[in-house]
């Protein structure tokens, strides 16, 4: 897929609002991407309440709001998934919504990845455009949306897949375990010693 014909702007949030952002990619991003991945830890799992979690990784430089990290609502999970690496699971205080991940301090922040489920719906689905009457009820009509764009991991990966579910499919290349830093093609590929 080629650049975007300008500037794509994401934005998104908790489901309170409480916790909202804005981040533009910059022109010189291909898309597909490459900075997008599933993880499929046990910790995000859990944090998510999902199988299989999507995730962007978003540099502070891209931020055109104030960093979420900032606001007295941002609140903090830490855990240690591999020795000496802090895990930094964010989330909104007020309503429990996952936001993003991150290891560094806010202090020190470079990058954190945002999880791809509080992009806000009419970047994700499209807006809705009407309503039309159709064989299971009314459904809404939506336009544009690039939610598909976002969440393929042809050109990026797969984290953790070591706890993959069996016939859950992944497009991209994958990683058993973060600690390996080998990258394989393959399920069957990456289950040989």
């Amino acid at each position: 897929m080629s650049k975007p014909s300008s500037p794509l702007v994401i934005t998104g949030g908790c489901n309170c609002g409480a916790l909202r952002y804005s981040f533009t990619l910059p022109e010189s991003r291909q898309l597909l991407l490459a900075n997008n991945s599933t993880c499929q830890c046990t910790l995000c799992r859990k944090f998510t309440g999902t199988v299989v979690p999507d995730l962007i990784l978003c540099q502070v430089s891209w931020m055109t709001s104030p960093l979420i990290h900032k606001s007295p609502e941002y609140k903090t999970y830490d855990s240690n998934v591999l020795p000496d690496v802090t895990g930094r699971r964010g989330f909104c205080s007020n309503c429990g919504s996952s936001m993003c991940y991150h290891t560094q301090s806010i202090e020190e922040l470079t990058w954190f990845a945002i999880y791809l489920g509080t992009v806000d719906e009419e970047i994700l689905a499209g807006k809705a455009i009407g309503e039309k009457d159709g064989k299971y009820g009314v459904r809404t009509e939506r336009q544009g949306g690039i939610g598909h764009v976002l969440c393929d991991t042809t050109n990026s990966g797969h984290l953790f897949v070591e706890n993959a579910v069996p016939g859950w499919d992944m497009k991209g290349r994958k990683i058993w375990r973060m600690d390996e830093e080998k990258w394989f093609s393959t399920m069957e590929e990456g289950r040989e010693k």
